[in-house]
């Protein structure tokens, strides 16, 4: 399995941008062997992402515990299946993520609204449009990071990262980003994540 994978050979654990080709680098690999692979999301749906959400749309379901007694199998979810139904339904209803007890569904980046770094550090990432940002903003930003000591860096997406962020300091530092108008960039969520814009 891909997460036996992970475990022997550490693929696809850090930052997950590596996590598709892994994934289909298996795939190829298991199906040269003739082993059957399928394309469900996990062992408690049979389902492809786009089958459930088409299922949990037509259900108009509105809770995980719902939609896995309907469509899935056992008594609770995994890592995998709880952030993707969770994602579905705030999709579906346009609903914040985190709310009516979707939050404790959402993998440590969605809840943290950060990346968890490599080192146990977050990185924080705040929303801005078309790489147009306020004097007063970006002067923000820079305060913001000077306070918690965070690296920052303009990253090819026309954003600010703000790196070496502590978990319990997350609460203060969007807190301090949110009184400046800024916002989640959604560098974690599944969310469309920026729109890039010319001069």
């Amino acid at each position: 399995t891909y997460g036996d994978l992970k475990a022997r050979t550490k693929a696809g654990t850090g930052c997950g941008g590596c996590e598709p080709d892994v994934k289909k680098i298996l795939k190829a690999e298991l199906e040269k062997m003739g082993a059957a692979v399928t394309n469900h999301i996990c062992e408690h749906f049979a389902y492809s992402r786009p089958e459930l959400m088409a299922l949990v749309k037509a259900g108009e379901f509105t809770t995980f515990d719902d939609v896995l007694a309907a469509h899935g199998h056992g008594t609770d979810g995994c890592e995998v299946c709880k952030p993707a139904v969770a994602s579905m339904l705030a999709s579906l209803h346009n609903d914040v993520i985190l709310r009516d007890g979707r939050a404790a569904l959402q993998d440590t980046n969605d809840r943290s609204l950060a990346n968890m770094q490599r080192g146990g550090s977050y990185s924080v990432v705040p929303r801005v449009p078309g790489g147009e940002i306020t004097p007063a903003a970006l002067i923000g930003i820079g305060e913001v990071a000077r306070e918690y000591g965070l690296y920052t860096k303009i990253t090819g997406a026309q954003r600010i990262d703000l790196f070496g962020a502590a978990k319990h300091d997350l609460p203060s530092i969007w807190e301090a980003l949110g009184k400046l108008g800024l916002e989640s960039g959604h560098a974690y969520g599944k969310a469309l994540r920026t729109v890039k814009s010319c001069v």
